[in-house]
């Protein structure tokens, strides 16, 4: 089996099993046995041992990944894609974190959903961000429409306005309307929201 072993960085190989696995390795993870830089033929035990140091290796990316914060699947991938894991690799990584329940899509989901609720954000901005982790909707609809209510959207809204108007107070009125709808139409929320928040407000 041909084995492929290149210099990344400073401290990091690029190992490339043609066929089977590859990925990045600490050098001072490399079996003693191989040079820094190799290219060549290895047994089918070697490269056994091989992948199974890949696979240890994305393992302990992923858990200190995790370890700092909640991730999404597809943000563990996305990680794993970077350091040039294979795709089995990749994908046993993420199994083995989900198993030791150290990633959970639906406890990402409902992070996601509080934390955009904390910040007065629209259900539309919500939804899209959800949908940007690549989400199943069976999985973040439930949860959002337990957090999200139309009384709190509203509320959020109308607070948002506020805050906007008084932040731009010396603009002539039909200006800050018009700056006002424009903001927060980016912000996702309805143009019919925005005009009753508005005819509230006046």
């Amino acid at each position: 089996m041909k084995l492929r072993i290149t210099n990344k960085n400073k401290s990091t190989l690029k190992l490339e099993l043609e066929g089977n696995c590859g990925g990045s390795l600490p050098k001072r993870a490399l079996p003693p046995s191989y040079p820094p830089v190799f290219e060549g033929e290895i047994s089918a035990d070697e490269a056994q041992e091989l992948c199974r140091l890949l696979q240890e290796q994305a393992k302990k990316i992923l858990v200190d990944y995790l370890a700092k914060s909640e991730r999404s699947s597809l943000q563990c991938r996305k990680l794993l894609q970077r350091k040039e894991f294979d795709g089995r690799t990749i994908e046993a990584a993420i199994r083995y974190c989900q198993e030791m329940n150290y990633i959970s899509d639906a406890r990402f989901a409902e992070t996601l959903i509080r934390s955009y609720q904390n910040r007065r954000a629209s259900k539309r901005a919500i939804v899209a961000k959800l949908r940007e982790h690549q989400l199943p909707i069976q999985l973040w609809e439930p949860i959002l429409e337990e957090h999200f209510s139309s009384e709190q959207a509203s509320d959020d809204l109308r607070e948002l306005l506020r805050k906007y108007c008084a932040s731009k107070a010396e603009l002539p009125y039909n200006k800050l309307r018009e700056k006002a709808f424009a903001y927060l139409f980016r912000k996702g929320f309805e143009l019919d929201d925005i005009q009753s928040a508005w005819d509230e407000l006046d």
